[in-house]
Order: C-alpha cells, then structure tokens, then sequence
C-alpha cells in the first residue's frame, strides 16, 4: 500500500481514483469491492481496499451510483406505529436482512394516518428507493389506488394479491380459527373479539377466522368491539364488554397491545384471569411473557416475514405475488390451560 495520506489530502473528499491509488489497484477494483461485484476480488485485495478507504474517509457517492446503475441501494420500511413492539421487530429484522444485502434501510411513522402514508409514499418514490415495504393503514381499496408502479412495494400484512406489488403476510385467517377454537376448547359457549378495525368490518382475515371458528362449532359468534390495536384501545374496548349486559367469557384480541389493555381492565374491576375471563392474544411479542398472567397468544414469525419480503424485493420474479406464513399458537397462562 502507498504511503498514509496527509492531514490536507484527508480535508478534501476522496474519490475511488484516491483509494485505487492507496491500494495500488485499479478503479475497477474499487467498483467491485463497495458495489459486491460484478466481479469477485480476492479476500486479500478487497481489505486492502477498505483499509485505504478508512484512512481516507473514502464514502462512495450513492447519489451518483443510483444515477449510473438505477439503484439506490437504498430500501424503507413504512409502519402506521413505531411504538407496536410487533414492528419493531419486523424492522430490526428487515433492517439484518438489508445489511446483509448492502442495502440502507430508512424507517418511516405514519402514525396511523392515511394522509402521513400517502406523503410517505410519495417523498420515496422521489427518492428512488429501491423497495418499500409497507404495513398499511389504508382499506384495500385505498391501496390499490396507489402508485404502486412507480416503485417496488412489498405489503407486510396484506393477505390478498395487491396489482403491481408483493404481499407477504402471517395466514390470520387460519391463525384466528386456531386462537379462538383453543378458547371455545374451553367449554366457552362464545368469543368476544377485541379488533382494531371497524366493527361493521367483516372482511378483515382475523375477523374471518374468528367468525369461522364459532361456525365450526354451531355456536353464536360473540362481540366485535373496536379497539384500534393500541393498549388504550383495548382497555377502552374491555370496559365496554363488562358494562355491558352480557359480560364476556373469554376475549381474542387482535394484537398483543390490545390484550394488554384488557388485562388492565379485568385486574382494576377485580377479576380473575383466566378463571372469570379468559383472553387469546395475537402477536407473540416480547411483551406478551411479561404480562401478568402471562399471554396465550398465536405468535407470528418475524424472521421469516422479514425474509420473505428481502426475497420478494431482490428477485420479485422468482416468488408468488403472496406469502402466507404460518403463526403458532404459544399456550401459557391466560387461556386457562
């Protein structure tokens, strides 16, 4: 390697012409270490070219790069609320997967606004991001509406095929027959449903699955009471259920946070669980073992959500417009069992 470079080289920004010459390697060589490829460079020759590179404070110019090859190498990931510790576990494994890849990841909240999204949506778009993935806050219908043509889109919990884009998304409809089958299991004669989206809403794949699992049976559904998948939404949503006329047996609440509104509810009215009120959570976050009693919950796999959707964002070609991944039913405390 040639000599270490002065303070005054150091103050100008490095160019790859800079590192090759460091290096003493082409600037092909350069090319291919920080784009991985087109062609291989030996182990040796590659850590030659990154140690020129720190000294120099070598950074490759990604504006430039997208302008020459199409590709930002850039993706974003764009969630209706950060504070859900189900996306936060999506985004830390998108973000791995993305690493792994040579690819940035931009995190964007909307806050569960459809307006926020679509503006989200758009300032990617400008910025020639390489993929979005999107948890969507927005009705089919919305979404369908969108410029999805203008990028590359993988929806994370959209189980239907979305035109011009990729869906992989947990199976909730097998996996709401499964939790609420668990609870009439039971002896429960009906599930109440605690749901984030409307209650006038039944085509959503875990009101489906809950509607479905009563069917089974030859049982009355129970309640659909709305909850917005937030914790205040489920302790909201909880307190109606117990003023009400009817009060509940056992509740399947649409996410983890949900459930543990519930649980607040049923402990400051001073009711057992599950021994007055027994509830099935969906998630499977962390939060759901720390919980008192502890969550029985269907438990979606993040890793391979995440997984699914890097494939579905580096060789869309090569896999089906939709993924349905399956969730386990994790059997602790809440249920009964």
């Amino acid at each position: 390697m040639a000599e270490v470079p002065t303070h005054e080289q150091r103050r100008k920004r490095a160019t790859r012409a800079d590192v090759a010459r460091l290096a003493g390697v082409s600037t092909a060589v350069v090319s291919y270490v920080f784009n991985n490829g087109p062609r291989r460079v030996a182990p040796a020759t590659s850590e030659k070219v990154r140690r020129a590179a720190k000294l120099l404070d070598y950074r490759p110019n990604t504006t430039a790069r997208a302008l020459r090859t199409g590709f930002s190498k850039m993706m974003a990931v764009i969630v209706p609320d950060s504070s859900n510790p189900f996306s936060a576990g999506i985004y830390n494994e998108l973000q791995s997967a993305a690493s792994r890849h040579g690819y940035s990841l931009m995190f964007m909240n909307v806050k569960g606004d459809p307006d926020l999204e679509e503006d989200a949506i758009s300032k990617l778009i400008e910025r020639n991001v390489d993929a979005i993935f999107l948890s969507t806050s927005r009705t089919y219908d919305q979404i369908s509406m969108a410029p999805l043509d203008q990028s590359r889109f993988i929806f994370m919990d959209q189980p239907r095929r979305v035109m011009n884009a990729k869906s992989v998304s947990t199976d909730f409809y097998s996996s709401a027959i499964t939790a609420t089958e668990h609870l009439i299991g039971h002896k429960f004669c009906s599930v109440d449903m605690l749901y984030g989206g409307p209650e006038e809403d039944r085509t959503d794949d875990r009101v489906r699955g809950w509607y479905a699992a009563h069917q089974n049976n030859n049982l009355p559904a129970g309640r659909i009471i709305r909850s917005y998948f937030t914790r205040e939404g489920g302790y909201r949503a909880t307190l109606r259920l117990l003023d009400s006329d009817h009060q509940p047996e056992a509740i399947f609440a649409g996410s983890d946070m949900e459930a543990m509104g519930a649980l607040r509810a049923l402990h400051e009215r001073g009711l057992r669980i599950p021994e007055d009120v027994a509830i099935v959570s969906f998630d499977g976050t962390v939060d759901s073992l720390y919980t008192w009693p502890q969550l029985t919950t269907m438990q979606q796999d993040t890793q391979k959500i995440a997984a699914c959707a890097m494939n579905a964002a580096l060789d869309p070609d090569q896999v089906p417009d939709v993924q349905l991944i399956k969730a386990d039913l994790v059997i602790r405390h809440s249920c009964g069992c």
